[in-house]
This record gives C-alpha cells, sequence and structure tokens, in this order.
C-alpha cells in the first residue's frame, strides 16, 4: 500500500483498514498495540519493520514536545519523529464494508508508506458474545470455529492503506472509542 505524492514537512497520515468478516460481529486492536511500519526519508532511504507503540513517548531534542518514535536518518541533521493523535484504536464491525481509519499519526521528516498487519493485538467477538483471543494471520488470512454457534469463522481481503488526513474537522483527530 502506497501513499500518494510525499509531503515530508508535517503531515497527518492516516493508517486504514478494510477486510471480510465472516461469523465474527467485531475485530478489535488492543489500544496498547505497537503497528509495524514501513517508512520513507526525503534522502531516499527505505526502512522496513519499524515498531511505532503509542505508550513509549519520547522528548525531542531542542524542543519541549514529546513523540512517540524518533528516528535520525542517516546524513541527516535532523531527526524524524512520529507521534500519535488520539488514544484508541475503534473495532471494525460486520457491517463496515469499507476502509476505516485505526490511527492518526503524525509524521515529521519522513512518510509512512505501508503500515503491516500483524495478528499482535487483534481479538474479535462472535455475534453471541464470545471472544476469540487466537486470531493468527496465516497470509493474511484467519480460519476459526465458533463452537457455541456451530459455524467456522474468518477474516479475508484484509487490506491497509496510508493517506493524508482530511483537513476537515478541525483541532486533534481521534481514532475512534472503543465500546
Amino acid at each position: 500500500t502506497r501513499t500518494s505524492g510525499l509531503d515530508f514537512g508535517m503531515p497527518v497520515l492516516e493508517l486504514q483498514l478494510k477486510c471480510e468478516l465472516n461469523g465474527l460481529a467485531s475485530l478489535k486492536l488492543d489500544a496498547t498495540t505497537r503497528l509495524n511500519v514501513k517508512v520513507r526519508f526525503p534522502n531516499g532511504d527505505v526502512h522496513e519493520n519499524i515498531w511505532v507503540d503509542r505508550k513509549e513517548e519520547v522528548d525531542v531534542p531542542g524542543s519541549k514536545g514529546t513523540v512517540n518514535l524518533i528516528i535520525k536518518p542517516k546524513g541527516s541533521k535532523q531527526h524524524a519523529t512520529i507521534k500519535f493523535e488520539g488514544k484508541e484504536y475503534p473495532d471494525y464491525e460486520q457491517k463496515d464494508t469499507d476502509w476505516k481509519t485505526y490511527a492518526y499519526l503524525d509524521c515529521r521528516g519522513l512518510e509512512i508508506t505501508d503500515w503491516i498487519v500483524h495478528a499482535e493485538g487483534f481479538t474479535a467477538e462472535t455475534p453471541s458474545g464470545e471472544c476469540v483471543d487466537d486470531i493468527d494471520f496465516e497470509d493474511g488470512e484467519y480460519y476459526g470455529y465458533d463452537e457455541k454457534a456451530e459455524t467456522e469463522t474468518s477474516i479475508l481481503n484484509i487490506e491497509t492503506r496510508v493517506i493524508k488526513a482530511s483537513k476537515s474537522g478541525g483541532g486533534k483527530r481521534r481514532a475512534g472509542k472503543k465500546k
């Protein structure tokens, strides 16, 4: 998944997910889950497997601010940073069929080009209210069985994308509330 156009200034990017839930009411991502992203720096360097953790806050050198991740690209005098906006990830519900924003990230000095989904932190809920916490995505899909309802369950066609956040809405952006 790629972003359109490069903006290494101060863009806020949205990490979005879309999938197909079968036999499951919702897919949840724990608020403490780290996200795995691929980033590109202005010098063209690409770094994969960058883990961003909303619980981790670090001071920005020469500033009073904090961010969730700081990287100094090779050959650069400036640090690149990523900071979460919002506190929790939303639930993806069976009725959702379009892209859902999971995180807003304020990026400076780098651009996120991909969000790589791992099973870490994901749980699901069946229509009967049973929690499924042993989700393991094999080849980007999950298959299980709801014993209470005696039916197969699955998470299919998982897609992610990274887009520039819309400028409408004003103020702090929120990634949604858990129910």
